[in-house]
This record gives structure tokens, sequence and C-alpha cells, in this order.
């Protein structure tokens, strides 16, 4: 056949490995949130970093679409691709502003973290000076030495809050050790936090928005709820207290699958993979799957860790390469090239679970997630049935990109 004269239709074309992304999940996983937190507490979805690389067009719109009244994000540039494909949430930049941000903040309508008062006084000045107006709100460091107004700085935050043109519409914090159970220093931070807002609560200026609480904090500290909470790994169905399963009700909301490309014999004698770390001790069958650290699948310690394939564990063997992992198949029966292969999908078996993997790798699931690759294929979970972007973008009815959305 000609390619040329018939051409295909590359929407059919199969793939080796792909990410599957269950925004049912998420919708499960904001009502959990929504049934701990008072009723009056906004929720913010931290989308930052393609939504940890879950994708943050489609978990923007989708937790548009599940009641969210924020998002977050760490750069403007990534709140002004949201707006320019259509988003209309409040979207807080959690980085922090300096003063060539201001343009862009205000043509694009996004929220600022001011973290120190001379920024905050030009940015005051900016929008006196363009008849601009921005939302603001204000970054206490409480104990976290990253971002921030120190919390002993009353006299300075309090003059923040006293602008005439910035709009202080909230005050936040974050905790540092709040997936630590019984850390002393989370109590220390939310106290300190707490102080803010009663000297700022005494002269009648405590913004609308107070929130501190991260995915630990929302599960492990009620008191600090506040105005709104920030769950992040929780909210993308991650166990925030480690490698153990979660002891609530979330739900992961991305697997990642790859395929069986050849199933081969292996003798007695023989080493597998790079550097031959792998030597069979007696004949084995050994397949070949489409996953490797080219597509974020982490190299890391030679003959660790395995994967499933109709739910058997195939342990891996010897180094995982760019593109390709060599499993032991021995154990699994009538396996045939183009099988499905479970690589991250805690669903299936803890062992594969995104926290485990991250315990093994001495990280945190969000180094994985944040890491997968944009080769990966993309497949949506939406109202129990799985699709294509383009059919996503139709269910959700996402936007076009405009340049300038409010102009």
């Amino acid at each position: 056949m000609s390619l040329l004269q018939n051409p295909p239709d590359l929407s059919n074309i199969t793939h080796p490995n792909w990410i599957e992304i269950n925004l049912d999940a998420l919708q499960n996983n904001v009502r959990y949130i929504r049934s701990l937190i008072p009723k009056p507490t906004k929720i913010l979805l931290p989308v930052k970093a393609d939504s940890y690389g879950h994708g943050s067009l489609a978990c923007s719109y989708a937790a548009k679409a599940f009641g969210v009244d924020f998002l977050g994000v760490a750069h403007i540039t990534e709140g002004i691709l949201l707006r320019q494909y259509g988003i209309d949430l409040d979207i807080l930049v959690l980085g922090a502003c300096i003063e060539e941000d201001f343009p862009y903040l205000t043509e694009f309508k996004l929220t600022a973290s001011i973290s120190d008062k001379d920024t905050a006084i030009k940015f005051d000045r900016y929008l006196e000076k363009t008849g601009c107006s921005c939302k603001a709100h204000i970054k206490i460091d409480s104990g976290m030495n990253r971002y921030g107004i120190k919390a002993n700085q009353l006299e300075d935050i309090l003059e923040i809050t006293e602008l005439k043109h910035l709009q202080i519409e909230g005050m936040f914090t974050h905790l540092a050790t709040a997936d630590m159970p019984g850390n002393s220093n989370t109590e220390k931070q939310i106290s300190r936090f707490f102080s803010v807002i009663d000297f700022l609560n005494s002269k009648n200026k405590r913004p609308a928005i107070c929130h501190c609480a991260n995915s630990p904090g929302v599960l492990l500290h009620p008191s600090c709820h506040l105005d709104m909470v920030r769950p992040g790994l929780a909210l993308y169905g991650y166990n925030p207290m480690g490698a153990t399963p979660p002891t609530c009700p979330i739900k992961p909301i991305m697997s990642i699958k790859a395929t069986v490309r050849t199933i081969h014999e292996v003798p007695a004698g023989d080493g597998v993979s790079y550097g031959q770390y792998y030597v069979a001790e007696k004949p084995i069958k050994v397949a070949t799957i489409a996953i490797g650290y080219g597509d974020g699948y982490l190299r890391g310690e030679y003959n660790s860790g395995c994967v499933y394939i109709k739910n058997h564990q195939c342990p891996i063997l010897g180094r995982v390469c760019m593109d390709a992992t060599m499993v032991d198949v021995s154990s699994v029966p009538d396996l045939q090239i183009g099988d499905t292969v479970d690589v991250i999908n805690g669903d299936v078996n803890f062992k594969i679970s995104m926290e485990m993997i991250a315990e093994e790798h001495n990280t945190i699931p969000y180094e994985i997630t944040s890491r997968v690759a944009r080769r990966l294929y993309r497949k949506y979970l939406w109202k129990n049935q799985l699709m294509r972007w383009d059919d996503l973008k139709k269910e959700l009815k996402i936007k076009e990109f405009k340049e300038y959305p409010f102009r």
C-alpha cells in the first residue's frame, strides 16, 4: 500500500506505551476532601508542572466541573497558558512575584503571591499608574525558609494590607513537615501563622482567604483548614504519608502501561541488558517491554522492581534501558506480543503503586509523575469512558488557544 496515495488515519495508530489519567478518580478525591473540610472552605488544586505530569488542561477543566474553587501554578507562564485555553477559575501564582511580572499578572487576571514588602509597594504604585487591578495573597514564611515574609515582621505585613491599589485577598504559608506525624515543627508553623492572623484581626485587616493546609495538613491537622486548603498529593490520589496504602478512600489518577514487544528464551549462563548485571541461573522466558527511562520510568538499581502482566508479577532483569525493559515472564501463561503490561498501577497491586516505586527510588510520587515523558500517549477516563484527547476536549468544552483572551 502506498501511504502517499492512501494516507493512514493516524488517530488509529497503535502506541507501544501510554498513560491513563482517571478524571473520575479526581472527582472522587475532590468529593472526599470536600467531606473533610467545613462547607465554606475553598479547595485549591495545584496544577503547576503540568498538574505534576497529569495534564494541566484536562485537570483544570475537570476541576472546574467538580466545583474546585482555585487553581495553583508555580510560574506566571503556567497561569497564562491556562487563561489562553479559556480557564476562568481564580489562579494563584504560588511562586514569588517580581516587578517584571506586573504587566502579565494584570493582563491575564492572575492572583499574585507577595513575598516581600518592597515588591508589594512597587506593585501598588504600578497599579496606581496604569489604572489596572490585581488580587494578591501575602506569602508568610512560618519556618519553611523558601518564600515569604517572616511571620514576626508584623508591621511590614500590616503595611502591605493597607496598600490602596493592590487587592490583598488572601494570606498563606506552607507546612514543611505535616507529612511527618508528631513532628513538633508543624505545630510551630501553624502557631506562627495563626499569630499573624490574630494580629491582623486585631487591626481589622485579616485577608478574606487564609490558607496553609497541604495534603497532610488536610488529613492530619483539621485545625488549619481555615478558608481554603491546597491538597495536591491527596487530590491526585497518592498517600502523602509515605509508602503504605492510603487509609482514606482516595484513588490514584495516573497509571502507566506498556506492551510486550518481543518474547524470547534466555539459556542458563546468559546475561540480560547493559552491564550483564543479571545472569540467568536456569533457562527463563524473557519479554522486552516498551518502557524505559526515556519515558520517565526511573532507571534505579539493577535487578530491582517488577511489572505485572495478566496479574502475574514479572521481575525486572538487569538495567532499565532508555526505551525498553526486560522482565522475567516465565510464570505468565499464553503470553502474546502486544499484550498489555501494568508498569505503574496501584489498583493492580500496591507493589507497583506510585508510592512504592517512589519509596524504592528514595523520592516522592510527584517526582515520578512530573518527569513522565511527553512522548507517552495519553488516554483519559471521563464518566467511565476511556477516550482520546480530541474526544475529551469536546466533552469538557476546552477552548481553542487565544493569545490575549481578555483583549
